[in-house]
């Protein structure tokens, strides 16, 4: 397996880990030990961290595209978090998660517009300068679409990674999953991010809802996706790439195998 390609770490499986020879590289959720304040979870994730070549950190809490003050209380937490784990990557996602004090618990994509472009700038610049060392964006699903978007999403995201001096997180199932919804060509989209700013990569499952795709990080990754993430993956080889999925049936054994399933050239045409 090559070094570089890892699973997100999931409570789940703390104990599935401690019986491999060689843990792989490791995505933790900063959410996760936030939420709890540390406890159990913060200790299974350091002594797992401590074995793994490389740990990258993801939070779904930073709402940077949100209207309100960033949480200055949650960038503390992230910051001691950085501390801890010395992560390869710091990451969360570009969406906004919240409005008028009240959360949606969802990832809610933001509108792709100069004015947005401005406001995203300033609150990276902040997180940034905050936590010492560079934020990477992740591109979300989208299931709408804002008469205001202006400008392509991927174009968005690097023109945010030039102005800042961020990295992305390029979730390919993401990209899949968007263009599908809005009838567009995925390797296309896909084409739009340049690779020069990508810091990490995302790979998942999605499910298929009536007449459109919903990233759910259950199932297997499509073959589609599968694709799409080895063709990056193949021109930047000095980056993570992590296989979520949330199925709290999903054994580690499962998920180790499609990893490597996914790696290999059985996938090629």
């Amino acid at each position: 397996m090559q070094s570089l390609w890892g699973l997100g770490l999931r409570p789940a499986h703390f104990s599935d880990y401690q019986s491999l020879s060689t843990v792989p590289p490791l995505e933790i959720m900063a959410d996760n030990i936030l939420h709890h304040r540390g406890g159990p979870a913060l200790q299974h994730t350091l002594r797992l961290a401590t074995k793994s070549p490389c740990v990258v950190l993801h939070g779904i809490g930073l709402n940077i595209g949100g209207m309100e003050p960033l949480s200055k209380h949650y960038l503390e937490g992230l910051l001691e978090l950085v501390r801890l784990f010395n992560p390869q990557v710091v990451s969360d996602h570009l969406c906004f998660t919240g409005a008028a004090g009240l959360r949606s618990y969802e990832l809610l994509p933001v509108v792709r517009n100069q004015h947005m472009l401005e406001h995203v700038v300033r609150r990276v610049d902040e997180v940034q300068q905050t936590l010492g060392r560079q934020l990477s964006l992740e591109n979300v699903s989208a299931y709408v679409a804002y008469k205001e978007d202006s400008i392509p999403e991927g174009e968005f995201l690097n023109r945010i990674a030039d102005r800042t001096g961020c990295g992305i997180l390029l979730d390919v199932n993401n990209v899949y999953v968007s263009a599908i919804n809005f009838s567009l060509d995925p390797q296309a989209e896909l084409a739009r991010f340049e690779l020069g700013f990508v810091k990490q990569i995302h790979v998942a499952g999605h499910s298929l809802r009536e007449d459109f795709l919903f990233d759910t990080h259950d199932g297997k990754v499509c073959r589609e996706v599968w694709k799409m993430c080895r063709a990056v993956a193949a021109k930047r080889t000095d980056i993570p790439v992590i296989l979520e999925n949330d199925d709290p049936s999903a054994t580690l054994d499962e998920l180790l195998r499609e990893l490597e399933f996914g790696m290999c050239g059985v996938l090629d045409d």
